[in-house]
C-alpha cells in the first residue's frame, strides 16, 4: 500500500501523458496514471481531452493529430505497446463521446496491451463491468460525487477485486466506506493531505508533483 501515482507524468515539467513525462515520474512515483483515447483510424492515444482544436480525437487520424499538435511530436503520445512505459500503470480508459462499438475497440485494445500489475479505470462503471473480465490486468472505477460512495460500497461488497479511484474530498466523507486497501486519492498537490492519506494507509495517492510529494512519504 502506500503507492504515489504521478497523474500524467509529471505534467508541471514535461508535457501531460507524454511517454518522455510518464517515464521520467518512475524516478519518484510506484505508478503513473495517464489517459487513454481512441483515433479515428483505431489508435490509442495518451491524450486526456476529447478534443484538438475543436475536433474530436475520435474522429481524427494519427497523422491529423500529428499536424495539429503544437509543442510535442505525436510518437510521444501513440500507445503501441506496453513496452513503451517503463513501470506500474494506470491507465484511465476515456470514452465520453465514444458510440458503444467504439468502446468496445477501445477495450479490447486495452486488453491486448496491459500488465498484470496495472490497474484499468474509467468514469464509465459499466465499461469496466462489461470488459473486466477480458483485463489481465486490474481494474477499478472512477469517483467524484458523494452520492455515487453508496453504489460503489454495494459494488466493493459484491467484487473484492475491483479499485475505487476517489476525488479526494470524497475520503472525509460521512458516507466514505469502501476498502482502503483498495482505494486511491486523486489530485493531492498538498503537503498535508497527501502526508495524511498516506497515514490512512490508503493503496495510493496520485499527484502532479510526484518529485516533491516522495519526500513526504513515511
Amino acid at each position: 500500500m502506500k503507492k504515489i501515482f504521478g497523474h500524467r507524468g509529471m505534467p508541471r515539467v514535461y508535457f501531460e501523458n507524454s511517454l518522455s513525462g510518464l517515464n521520467r515520474a518512475f524516478s519518484f512515483a510506484d505508478y503513473v496514471e495517464t489517459d487513454v483515447r481512441l483515433t479515428k483510424d483505431k489508435q490509442l492515444i495518451l491524450f486526456h481531452d476529447p478534443h484538438i482544436q475543436n475536433s474530436l480525437i475520435k474522429d481524427l487520424t494519427v497523422l491529423e493529430i500529428g499536424q495539429m499538435l503544437t509543442g510535442i511530436e505525436v510518437e510521444e503520445i501513440i500507445l503501441n505497446s506496453r513496452n513503451q512505459i517503463l513501470g506500474n500503470v494506470n491507465f484511465e480508459i476515456k470514452t465520453d463521446s465514444l458510440e458503444p462499438h467504439e468502446i468496445d475497440i477501445l477495450c479490447q485494445k486495452m486488453s491486448s496491451i496491459v500488465d498484470s500489475i496495472d490497474i484499468v479505470t474509467s468514469f464509465n462503471w459499466k465499461a469496466i463491468q462489461d470488459f473486466k473480465d477480458i483485463f489481465p490486468s486490474r481494474y477499478g472505477i472512477i469517483l467524484h460525487q458523494e452520492e455515487e460512495l453508496y453504489q460503489a460500497k454495494s459494488i466493493s461488497i459484491h467484487d473484492d477485486k475491483i479499485f475505487f479511484m476517489l476525488h479526494h474530498e470524497l475520503i472525509d466523507s460521512r458516507n466514505f466506506d469502501l476498502p482502503l486497501d483498495r482505494t486511491v486519492a486523486w489530485t493531492v498537490n498538498d503537503q498535508d493531505d497527501f502526508q495524511r492519506f498516506m497515514e490512512m494507509n490508503l493503496y495510493g495517492v496520485v499527484t502532479d508533483i510526484p518529485d516533491t510529494m516522495q519526500l513526504y512519504r513515511k
